[in-house]
């Protein structure tokens, strides 16, 4: 039995334009181990507004759904996913250094925060070199290693309800602790963060970064 439904598909191409659409799409092409069955529709928003609008059809049409970032970490069944996956990886990465501040949307990975931060010699954000994956997960999770924690360097995290309201909201009213915070019980999806360094000397700092990526091999 068919699980994709041709409406749901002209729904999702007349949002986003057919290239950002996918069905019937492998997900071991999108996580990190190489494995998982077909996702019945593989979804590509590169807009808040995109974004909104495909949770607003999921919900209409009472179709299941998940966010992924670059699929590290990961493990989807070989059956796959019934319902809709929604990558944030790439066409919601874009990032901006300010003074000691690096405001980055969820896609971005966190090897490319770490390399922005190394670039504009500031210190605080090495722990998170070699982690794989993107910032949207990391914040959900408040990632960690090496003694250092998302929770040390985030200001606010800016997010999107089910409904498609926006909402900035200060890193301590997330419940950050280990490896956890109330974002997956709020159903939040997080669209990026403002993440607070200091100042610090370039050589030192890559020389902490390439010391914790080798740890990590």
């Amino acid at each position: 039995m068919k699980s994709v439904n041709q409406n749901i598909i002209e729904k999702f191409n007349d949002l986003l334009g057919e290239e950002k659409v996918k069905v019937d799409e492998p997900m071991k092409r999108h996580t990190t181990f190489r494995i998982g069955g077909p996702a019945d529709y593989f979804l590509l928003p590169s807009s808040e507004e995109e974004l909104s609008g495909i949770l607003k059809i999921c919900k209409n049409e009472e179709l299941p759904y998940f966010i992924l970032g670059n699929g590290s970490n990961l493990l989807v069944g070989d059956k796959g996913f019934r319902g809709a996956i929604i990558q944030l990886y790439k066409s919601m990465g874009t990032f901006q250094v300010e003074g000691n501040q690096i405001t980055a949307q969820a896609g971005c990975s966190l090897a490319q925060i770490a390399n922005a931060a190394l670039d504009a010699a500031l210190t605080g954000f090495e722990f998170a070199a070699g982690i794989p994956g993107t910032l949207g997960g990391a914040v959900v999770m408040n990632a960690g290693a090496y003694g250092g924690e998302m929770k040390d360097v985030l200001t606010s995290v800016r997010v999107m309800t089910e409904e498609g309201e926006i909402m900035e909201l200060p890193a301590e009213e997330l419940g950050l602790g280990y490896r956890t915070s109330i974002i997956p019980e709020k159903r939040y999806i997080v669209l990026g963060a403002v993440i607070s360094l200091t100042e610090g000397k370039k050589e030192e700092i890559k020389a902490q970064m390439d010391d914790l990526r080798q740890k990590r091999v």
